[in-house]
């Protein structure tokens, strides 16, 4: 194999972003011939009175082992206790899920709770506060909760900072609101705009600064 799940960019699982985490996990593992060992589908042979059934029996193992490796090397140091005491790469992997997937009262309440504090801060990264704000909308929508669609918009227009308020206004100033989808876009070519405006701004200053 060439490419192993620890050699991976994308960030290590924590308590945050385990539905992004599970989907690129699984798209490695499928890739490195390790999945059917974690979902289930691969079961360790059973022993029989002769010597093929214990070499097949000890392949399984091992190719678990790497699988068990792969997936633990995913994960933060901070979230290790929950997989403690875990023998098969398939024990991890549901115990994990039991963690982070839970869809009890308390895991809705925690992802509400996220949505209505998010907020980016001043010279933040807009396409990682979008992202953000997605991917806590499609976690409740796993768990069956659609946040009513005018609502998320006004979330999403409220959750930046002071530096938009031109922005906010603008769109609070329509006949309709738009849509989380468009006002997505709307956010996104606003923040290119500001950015540029302070290249542009800085380049000015240094060329007046050079003039004299």
């Amino acid at each position: 194999m060439t490419s192993t799940v620890s050699a991976t960019r994308f960030e290590l699982l924590n308590k945050d972003n385990y539905e992004a985490w599970k989907i690129h996990v699984e798209a490695l593992l499928i890739k490195n011939d390790l999945w059917e060992y974690v979902n289930g589908d691969k079961l360790i042979p059973a022993v029989e009175d002769n010597q093929k059934s214990i070499d097949a029996r000890n392949a399984w193992i091992k190719t678990d082992r790497k699988a068990k490796s792969e997936v633990i090397l995913a994960i933060s140091s901070t979230e290790l206790q929950h997989v403690r005491g875990c023998n098969t790469s398939r024990e991890v992997w549901q115990k994990l899920a039991s963690v982070y997937a839970s869809k009890g009262p308390a895991r809705k309440a925690l992802l509400l709770k996220q949505l209505m504090l998010h907020k980016m801060s001043e010279g933040g990264d807009v396409r990682d506060h979008v992202n953000k704000f997605s991917d806590i909308v499609d976690r409740l929508g796993a768990m069956d909760i659609q946040v009513n669609k005018d609502l998320l918009s006004i979330m999403l227009l409220f959750s930046l900072p002071d530096s938009y308020e031109g922005f906010k206004c603008a769109i609070e100033s329509r006949d309709e609101l738009l849509e989380v989808e468009a006002l997505k876009v709307k956010y996104l070519r606003e923040s290119e705009v500001g950015s540029n405006s302070v290249v542009e701004l800085a380049g000015s200053v240094r060329r007046k600064s050079e003039e004299l």
